[in-house]
């Protein structure tokens, strides 16, 4: 096989190697907007932009603190917030000094938690809003 032949047939790989990545790219914020209850099962394992008020750890049930990353040795933090009425937990790498309302962007999961489920978004981004 000459070098050419194998050029083309090495280009012709990367190339479809492309559009595999490009049709499975992950789902990017704002491409899923959570607004309330309903919106959070329809935007399950979805790239995801949430806002909403932050809610106190005194104001979420116990159970959401087996979901803290710090107990597992991971190194993210966690908080809360509401979507709709539902109380959501957050994994961030920064912590949420929002007094008010958090626009969070990131990944929506469902987890059971001692017989609950809980609703958690992996944070890459977030803001304070008031």
């Amino acid at each position: 096989m000459n070098s050419l032949t194998l050029c083309r047939k090495l280009a012709f790989g990367l190339f479809v190697w492309g559009l595999c990545s490009v049709a499975t790219r992950p789902v990017f914020a704002g491409e899923c907007e959570l607004k309330d209850a309903a919106s959070l099962e329809s935007c399950k394992d979805k790239g995801v932009k949430a806002l909403g008020p932050r809610v106190e750890m005194t104001d979420v049930p116990e159970y959401f603190m087996m979901a803290d990353p710090s107990f597992s040795g991971g190194e993210e933090l966690q908080d809360y917030m509401k979507v709709g009425d539902v109380k959501v937990i957050l994994h961030t790498k920064d912590e949420v000094d929002c007094p008010e309302k958090i626009e969070a962007i990131g990944t929506l999961k469902q987890i059971e938690l001692e017989g609950n489920k809980a609703w958690v978004i992996t944070v890459t981004g977030f803001k304070c809003k008031k």
